[in-house]
């Protein structure tokens, strides 16, 4: 894991220092993840960044929510492919048969044309030795007759199309050879070919992204702030879907230290009831000891913190 992190730093520099680089014979650990680092604003991080079926999908995993750069990475990886297993990319006859915003026939490749010796319907189609093209004449043929034989052109050379995938990196092509090599089948129309509606591109996108938001690690939001005198509210939330939401508001005219130690207790009691009392623990130590300090902590100003809770912690009693 940490040789695949190495080189997705190395890419990146690379990258910003605008060399031009051929990709690697085997990009797994590479392809379409790209380092955050971290400044004065933000925190490290791995972008997963990729286009599929029309979808533009970039999905940001940060070190603090997983822990560590390495674990954030191998999130990042798993959720690349999951992505590129679920949606295949477009294949060559796809490509071939798509209707262009521009088309006038209805038919892709396929398209009424004047030349100095008359008008003609004409049948192209770009190939990896070149385009092929051929022309009908209408005064000659007709009308109809030209744009059937035109539509009967490209047909026959679809038909002779090696139909691929356009993956253009080896990790990419191997995923789809593994999974989508049934849809490789002949063309059989030159109309549009679909091979995954939009709405079950959208649905799967959906789901993976339900998925990986189940292994992120769990949220506490905690907030303490004074809403009118002698009133303190502590609120606590898991930050869960749905989320587990506590609010206590504490009557502070008696209480010393404006609230504070009672707020912290309320909070440990809280987060024992929604995690563990090695939570409640982990917070006051990282965290609520600092912002509840009785000495420095101002009920009027108050706070609003969200951490993520350790996953080490969350399987202890």
């Amino acid at each position: 894991m940490r040789q695949g992190r190495q080189a997705g730093e190395q890419l990146a520099r690379k990258k910003d220092d605008k060399e031009v680089i051929a990709p690697p014979a085997d990009d797994a650990d590479t392809y379409a993840l790209n380092r955050e680092k971290p400044n004065e604003r933000r925190g490290g991080g791995w972008t997963v960044a990729l286009r599929r079926r029309g979808k533009k999908i970039v999905r940001l995993f940060k070190d603090s929510i997983y822990g560590s750069s390495e674990a954030a990475y191998a999130q990042a990886r798993a959720y690349r492919d999951a992505i590129i297993t679920a949606l295949p990319p477009p294949t060559n006859l796809e490509q071939a048969v798509k209707i262009r915003k521009n088309n006038k026939s209805g038919i892709s490749g396929v398209r009424r044309v004047e030349t100095e010796e008359g008008d003609v319907w004409q049948a192209t189609l770009m190939t990896s030795e070149g385009q092929k093209r051929e022309s009908f004449s209408i005064g000659r043929l007709g009308e109809e007759a030209a744009k059937s034989m035109a539509i009967a052109q490209r047909m026959r050379w679809l038909k002779a199309l090696p139909v691929k995938h356009l993956a253009y990196a080896h990790h990419a092509e191997e995923i789809t050879r593994q999974n989508f090599d049934h849809q490789l089948d002949v063309v059989a129309d030159v109309a549009p070919q679909v091979q995954m509606s939009e709405e079950e591109v959208v649905s799967r996108i959906a789901a993976i992204n339900a998925r990986f938001d189940a292994y992120r690690p769990p949220r506490l939001k905690v907030r303490v702030k004074s809403y009118g005198r002698g009133l303190l509210a502590v609120a606590v939330s898991d930050g869960g879907s749905p989320a587990k939401r506590k609010l206590v508001t504490l009557n502070t005219v008696k209480l010393m230290h404006g609230g504070a130690l009672a707020a912290a207790a309320t909070i440990r009691d809280v987060i024992e009831q929604f995690y563990s009392p090695g939570v409640a623990h982990w917070f006051a130590t990282e965290h609520g000891n600092a912002l509840l300090a009785p000495k420095s902590f101002d009920p009027v100003i108050g706070f609003n913190v969200t951490v993520w809770v350790p996953e080490k912690l969350l399987h202890q009693a």
